[in-house]
């Protein structure tokens, strides 16, 4: 039977750690977080791909049969890995701009990916009702009401900053783990433009010496873009 299709009892809610049968004959204690850290080691050490029941069973040393009274199935598991990743919140104080929360929260976002690089795709394909990511777009519409925007508007806009989110979130990682070392030189990459011939291609051999900044500075700048665009949708 498939790791997907296996069934158990739900896995939601508190469980009682339960001590499970382990390679040697000693028993191991598990419970849903004891699971869900042995799975974050796996794949912060070996990949996403990496992760299965029976190898969190080998992190932890016990029988991964065990792991189906805690989670009904690798899925399960995955959301549960996805979901931690937002359950931390940024410290806004609500007496700030709503600036300056803006900003807060939205350095909080793009963090969560590049903190768990290999959790990025994973995290950014999970539903929106999830609930830990429910309470992350309160927060982020609630920014966006205080600084005057209709419900209306606050809806269009926060889409607009949540696939700027997580879309710089997945090119930074890109840019981390991409084969060719090339792709993350900045300054390799302005010094080939540089070189451009000035006569075929005047505005990129123009540029060469403003273009790759860092990854940090371009997000900022985007940021700069989004409030002023929330500004003036106010405004309106």
């Amino acid at each position: 039977m498939a790791e997907g299709d296996r069934s158990a009892p739900a896995g939601g809610g508190a469980q009682r750690a339960a001590e499970a049968p382990a390679r040697g004959g000693r028993r191991v204690r598990l419970d849903r977080d004891a699971i869900v850290v042995a799975a974050e080691r796996v794949v912060s050490a070996e990949g996403l791909d990496a992760l299965s029941m029976r190898r969190i069973g080998a992190e932890l040393g016990a029988d991964p049969t065990a792991l189906y009274r805690h989670f009904r199935n690798k899925e399960e598991l995955l959301v549960e890995l996805a979901g931690r990743s937002f359950a931390e919140a940024p410290a806004l104080d609500p007496a700030d701009d709503w600036r300056v929360r803006l900003r807060a929260e939205l350095r909080h976002e793009l963090e969560r990916y590049r903190v768990h690089p290999e959790l990025a795709t994973l995290i950014a394909r999970q539903p929106d009702d999830e609930p830990r990511l429910v309470r992350m777009n309160e927060r982020l519409l609630a920014i966006l009401a205080d600084a005057g925007l209709s419900p209306a508007d606050a809806a269009r806009l926060f889409h607009v900053i949540e696939n700027f989110v997580v879309g710089s979130g997945l090119y930074a990682t890109l840019l981390e783990h991409a084969p060719d070392p090339r792709v993350a030189d900045r300054a390799a990459m302005r010094r080939v433009y540089a070189g451009l011939d000035g006569e075929t291609l005047p505005h990129a051999a123009a540029a060469a010496p403003h273009l790759f900044p860092p990854q940090r500075e371009i997000f900022e700048a985007g940021v700069d873009l989004l409030v002023a665009a929330i500004e003036r949708a106010a405004a309106q």
